[in-house]
């Protein structure tokens, strides 16, 4: 017998063997059981997912001997000869390579006839994004009023390439990425099988590479079972896909962490020397913050990260070192990084060049900041940068204030003797300083949330504090942090004030390098599974 590929041999035969799609199983195992089966589906999702798969499920759960069932017997001839894609009625269709309107007349053609040996004909088109608009149109009527013994499953990679016409025609449903756990799972469960020996580290490191894909994740199985027989080790995988020890990865974050750009500079050397792939590298960093992303703001980050064995201590003490800002920054630098190296052709220099921005302890700093500070916080927003500029191109109107108990605008004016420390202006000076107190004092989370915005109006007793993007701007309306928050700026110019925290639409950030809430949305959903809670 001809050798069987894994995914093929361990492809799902029934609906409680589908993988990563509940609720699709579940709803058609009710419209089966029910009789409430449409004439027109659409299964839209990434490759690798169960789309075809789960077609010639609902195919079996119909033509079954048994009769309709969500539970088929898979031991009839129906059943047998749909699992073995041999069954006359069960037609599937490349749509990449029948295209034109020629090859949908012939398919209006053969569904006139009546099914050979069953009750449903069921035709599966596979990649129908790929048929063009005059073959679409031409296929419209079919599709709306079709025989009855007639079922058509459109399956697509990109849904949105369907004109509204074919999707109104359809019920749709949406496969998702399946998560690590489930891959992880699958995995075991074909070498105990299959009797390979596979270790966690490998285990995880094809998972990563799968990208959320039940049929990447056994064709790259089995390819390591012809690189390295049957016990496959983590650097066996590294081999095969070009993957990055977890081990590398945690040192590069360890340099990060530490502002260790001579560090930075030796590993990039020595990913070099090892021949990796720099544009996998950087990839694989992607994965790693975001697996310190999600085990530093999710409740339950532990459930969504797949930790390989040996490195999972190491790896959850960094996510409780760098904070959400910085973590979420380097996975956005390092993004922007893998992009540019697809073309690149100093791909070694556009890595070093990532690595020391993030390891470099200036790299946050716009301008020389003063003796008493070691970082300092982003401009404030445009109202704000303005009145300092204006207050730096006329010290001289700057140094001589009006006489004291002149009444400016109703209220009086500071002594001369020094600046007015409960005013807005000696509030925004001092806002650097007042985060590096605050930094000083273990609040690192609450001095990087407050980073990202600057007090912009004062009202009385009220103190407005404007942030650049709406994150940051939510975790500030904490009744705890702005408690903590409003004790410094009392500590500071010795008034108590009431904060109010909003949006700054007109604020813009001028080195343009930070993460901000999309940063971290972008990040989490290059990931299945992930979500902040």
């Amino acid at each position: 017998m001809a050798h069987l590929a894994l995914y093929r041999k361990y492809r799902p035969q029934t609906f409680d063997d589908l993988i990563g799609q509940p609720y699709i199983a579940r709803s058609l195992r009710n419209a089966v059981r029910e009789g409430r089966i449409a004439h027109a589906y659409l299964f839209a999702g990434p490759r690798g997912t169960g789309k075809t798969t789960t077609a010639r499920l609902l195919a079996k759960a119909l033509n079954c001997d048994k009769g309709a069932t969500p539970e088929p017997c898979g031991e009839c001839e129906s059943c047998r000869r749909i699992a073995a894609g041999s069954a006359l009625d069960v037609i599937e269709i490349d749509a990449a390579s029948k295209t034109s309107v020629d090859d949908i007349r012939e398919l209006r053609e053969r569904v006139q006839t009546a099914p050979a040996a069953s009750r449903h004909k069921v035709y599966i088109v596979d990649e129908v994004h790929m048929l063009s608009t005059s073959a679409f149109n031409a296929f419209l009527k079919t599709l709306e009023e079709p025989p009855s013994y007639v079922i058509f499953v459109l399956c697509t990679t990109e849904p949105h390439k369907l004109p509204a016409t074919v999707l109104s025609r359809c019920q749709r449903y949406d496969f998702r990425r399946l998560a690590a756990a489930d891959l992880m799972a699958l995995i075991r469960k074909v070498a105990e099988q299959e009797k390979l020996t596979l270790d966690e580290r490998a285990a995880a490191l094809l998972v990563r590479a799968a990208w959320g894909s039940a049929r990447d994740v056994l064709s790259l199985l089995e390819q390591a079972v012809s690189y390295a027989g049957s016990e496959i080790s983590a650097a066996d995988i590294q081999d095969l896909v070009g993957g990055v020890d977890a081990e590398l990865l945690a040192d590069f974050a360890d340099a990060i962490a530490d502002r260790n750009v001579d560090q930075a500079f030796h590993l990039v050397a020595k990913a070099v020397d090892e021949g990796r792939d720099l544009r996998q590298l950087a990839a694989e960093l992607v994965g790693h913050f975001r697996d310190l992303l999600l085990l530093r703001v999710c409740k339950r980050g532990a459930e969504l990260v797949v930790l390989p064995e040996g490195s999972a201590d190491r790896i959850k003490a960094q996510a409780t070192r760098l904070d959400e800002r910085d973590i979420a920054r380097a996975a956005h630098i390092f993004s922007e990084a893998e992009r540019e190296l697809r073309r690149s052709e100093q791909q070694r220099l556009t890595l070093e060049l990532a690595m020391v921005r993030l390891a470099s302890a200036d790299v946050e700093a716009p301008a020389p900041a003063p003796a008493e500070e070691t970082r300092a916080a982003p401009a404030p927003p445009a109202r704000a940068r303005r009145s300092q500029k204006a207050a730096r191109a006329e010290p001289e109107q700057a140094a001589a204030p009006p006489a004291e108990g002149t009444a400016v605008s109703g209220e009086e004016t500071p002594s001369p003797a020094g600046p007015d420390r409960s005013g807005l202006e000696f509030i925004q000076q001092r806002w650097p300083a007042l985060l590096e107190k605050l930094r000083a004092q273990r609040h690192s989370t609450l001095a990087a949330f407050l980073a990202e915005g600057a007090p912009i109006e004062l009202d009385g007793s009220r103190l407005v504090l404007g942030f650049n993007h709406e994150f940051h701007c939510d975790q500030m309306k904490s009744p705890e942090r702005q408690k903590m928050v409003a004790e410094a700026i009392a500590a500071e110019t010795g008034r108590e004030f009431a904060l109010e925290c909003k949006l700054s639409p007109a604020a813009q950030r001028p080195d343009a390098q930070g993460a901000d809430d999309d940063d971290i949305k972008d990040v989490m959903s290059m990931f299945p599974g992930s979500e902040i809670v």
